[in-house]
């Protein structure tokens, strides 16, 4: 059945609340200019940590945009400025100074082709050097941890097999790499413990099953240490300092626990089980201290144990209403290294003093003509949708009557929006829109049951909770029915296309950054060394080599029906994106020009999936900002 036809509940509800289309008017003016709000300072923390310590923990090195694209800033823990020490040409990956001396090793890759190389420089940046220079074209490299003494580190690479990420580690004194585990199957590394004499993996069987293994240093194969029954979600974390496994579980319900496993006996201790997800945990270096990270409604809940006394460590209280999401403890163990997140400021480095009880915030990311300002504060709500269940979302109103509304969806689609803050969700509203931000059925952060929704049902029931969502905001925040638009990226952006494609009679336009239009095509261009995900991946969007997903991958792809699709489009994408490669956009935009369907389409050159530049950020969200007021405003700027 195509997408279309699977819209009555949704279409009947269009019709009831329907009301006469508003009269064009004229663009808003935002109190602040789009611009400034690109000096926000971006500090990212989805490749990476986001944030570690030098060996004597007078240092802090982060990601910082303050020099045009992401690259590492070291800044003193007593004072004075940061500085810039990498220059790099795409993303950055993970980093970490050595515990033992003054080198840092961090990752990067170059216009954003997600084939990262593994450099080593210094505190002052000191001429990098890629230790992995002579690697050939397409293989990669990931940095995993130091050892305690600084000697050597752990790393994966594809370099023996381009399908396969296998543990090494690299010796500093010799500048050699030695092979330690080689990866087969749908195994995968987790964690390692401190002498690095053993290693935790992780076995993806589905998107809703897996396992967790062990290898032993030296020994020829890993074991299995998850036999169960049933489908259950195991994820490796770190090593206790009694050897025993830390690991996320969804064993005992809806939401995932953190566990430990005593690796003689196999027998499994609950350490806690909130009625949210555990997002993450791990240990100090020399295991004084345990954090455990909870997920409540997209934000963080951090607690910090002093595992020698077993009391909770009191931490400063999150400013504006936000949560720490941790990063790394220093090698010392007396700082824990955080991120404020919160929808009211962006997000902030700290170091959170263990012993003095004091958070020492890193950067101010706010220019000076957003210091004072107030910024919008989204409210936690729950939208009913076609099959009555509640869609979590999260609303953002302006000052008086909304001129129109966005619902931005997020990537993924296994990934959830959380409560942060976003510089053009905060420009939209501050000009009159309502912003809806919403977790579709897939996302995570909600219950297994909830992320599940969406296996083989892409474009389906997801693309029908952003319809309900638009019919929430007329009946419950006063937006124009005919002044509402999906907007997103990656995932997100295959939602706007297939709302385009498969629900063209309720959005007013449509903007989709990098995202989907033809599913087989995309499984198809996955990178190599994702075949260890394979089972997962093909959950949600279907198996090209499986004659019964044929169906399915054609009937949810928006590139088949573009002769539906009516309404204003607006298309960024970047031309060296492996994952969304730049066909994926390029076949849409020509489609929807030769039926003379109003498309605007900015690739970015040198680009992959996502921004690494400032000025690709400004550039899209410029363009963006006249697509909308040009369609749902009525005027041009």
């Amino acid at each position: 059945m195509r997408i279309a036809a699977a819209f009555p509940c949704a279409l009947a509800l269009a019709c009831a609340a329907s009301r006469p289309a508003a009269q064009a008017q004229q663009p808003a003016r935002a109190p602040v200019p789009l611009d400034e709000y690109f000096k926000v300072r971006r500090h990212y923390t989805f490749f990476s940590r986001g944030l570690r310590f030098s060996h004597d923990e007078k240092l802090a090195v982060f990601q910082s945009d303050a020099g045009g694209r992401l690259d590492l800033w070291v800044k003193p823990l007593d004072g004075g400025p940061a500085r810039q020490v990498t220059r790099v040409q795409g993303f950055l990956g993970e980093f970490a100074f050595s515990p033992a001396a003054d080198v840092l090793a961090y990752e990067a890759d170059v216009g954003g082709d997600e084939l990262p190389h593994l450099f080593l420089t210094d505190s002052e940046g000191t001429a990098p050097r890629d230790i992995t220079a002579d690697y050939p074209k397409g293989r990669r490299t990931q940095f995993v941890e130091w050892a305690p003494d600084g000697k050597t580190f752990l790393y994966l690479s594809n370099l023996r097999d381009e399908k396969m990420l296998d543990l090494y580690e690299y010796d500093l004194a010799s500048g050699r790499p030695q092979l330690l585990w080689i990866a087969t199957g749908s195994l995968a590394f987790g964690a390692a413990d401190r002498a690095h004499r053993r290693f935790a993996l992780r076995e993806t069987l589905s998107d809703k099953d897996s396992n967790l293994w062990l290898f032993e240093r030296g020994e020829e194969q890993p074991f299995l240490l998850t036999r169960h029954q049933g489908e259950v979600l195991y994820q490796p974390l770190d090593f206790a300092a009694d050897g025993k496994l830390l690991f996320t579980s969804d064993q005992a319900g809806e939401y995932t626990g953190l566990y430990a496993m005593d690796l003689a006996t196999r027998r499994v201790s609950p350490l806690a089980q909130p009625e949210w997800d555990v997002d993450s945990a791990g240990e100090s270096l020399r295991h004084r201290y345990r954090f455990v990270a909870v997920n409540a409604d997209g934000t963080t809940q951090l607690y910090v144990q002093d595992l020698s006394s077993g009391k909770r460590v009191a931490l400063p209280e999150a400013p504006l209403g936000g949560g720490w999401f941790p990063a790394d403890f220093s090698p010392g163990e007396r700082y824990l290294g955080v991120f404020l997140l919160t929808d009211a400021a962006p997000h902030t480095p700290y170091a959170l003093d263990l012993e003095s009880g004091e958070a020492r915030r890193l950067d101010d990311p706010l220019p000076p003509s957003l210091r004072g300002r107030d910024m919008a504060v989204g409210e936690s709500v729950r939208i009913p949708s076609f099959d009555s269940k509640a869609v979590p979302a999260f609303a953002y109103r302006p000052r008086g009557d909304p001129v129109g509304a966005v619902i931005l969806v997020h990537g993924g689609p296994t990934w959830q929006a959380r409560r942060t803050f976003g510089a053009f969700t905060q420009y939209l509203v501050s000009k009159g829109y309502a912003v809806l931000v919403p977790n579709v059925r897939g996302s995570t952060g909600y219950g297994k049951s909830w992320t599940r929704l969406d296996s083989h049902d892409l474009g389906g029931g997801p693309l029908q909770d952003v319809v309900a969502c638009k019919w929430w905001l007329v009946g419950n925040a006063g937006v124009p029915d005919d002044k509402v638009v999906v907007m997103g990226g990656s995932y997100g952006g295959y939602m706007a296309l297939a709302a385009e494609a498969f629900a063209p009679e309720e959005f007013a336009a449509n903007v989709d950054y990098f995202g989907v239009s033809d599913l087989k095509s995309l499984v198809e261009s996955f990178p190599a060394y994702w075949a260890s995900s394979s089972q997962e991946i093909y959950e949600k969007f279907g198996n090209p080599r499986d004659p019964k997903d044929a169906k399915y991958q054609h009937d949810r792809s928006p590139i088949h029906f573009v002769d539906r699709m009516k309404r204003p489009l607006f298309v960024a994408q970047g031309d060296k994106d492996p994952r969304v490669t730049k066909d994926q956009s390029d076949r849409i935009v020509e489609a929807l020009r030769k039926r003379k369907v109003p498309v605007e389409y900015l690739l970015l050159e040198n680009e992959g999936h996502g921004f690494s530049r400032t000025e690709s950020m400004l550039r899209t969200y410029q363009a963006t900002d006249a697509f909308l007021d040009r369609y749902l405003l009525g005027g041009a700027r």
